[in-house]
């Protein structure tokens, strides 16, 4: 009995979306047909690697504590100009 490993689920979620069926899956992987099926993900897709933002601790803004012992936090609700145009863009995604 072989082990699942989470790099076996992504295989056999690719090669569903690319082959359609349970049996084909199986043959290209060697798992039965029960085990792809256990493991296929109805909304799988593949993700665009290059739209991924990745962050590190450097890219990251400085904290700034003397922000929080601030008693006005109205400036911090405060929305610049591109904020408010992302905003706009979402809702025009969000409703098509």
């Amino acid at each position: 009995m072989k082990i699942i490993t989470q790099k076996d689920k992504e295989n056999i979620n690719k090669l569903y979306l690319e082959l359609g069926t349970y049996a084909a899956v199986s043959r290209a992987t060697g798992f039965s047909p029960g085990t792809v099926k256990k493991y296929v993900n109805p909304n799988y897709s593949i993700v665009d690697e290059s739209k991924i933002i990745r962050y590190s601790r450097e890219s990251l803004p400085d904290f700034e504590p003397e922000r929080f012992r601030n008693r006005d936090w109205g400036e911090l609700c405060e929305l610049s100009q591109e904020e408010i145009e992302g905003i706009y863009l979402l809702w025009k995604e969000m409703s098509l």
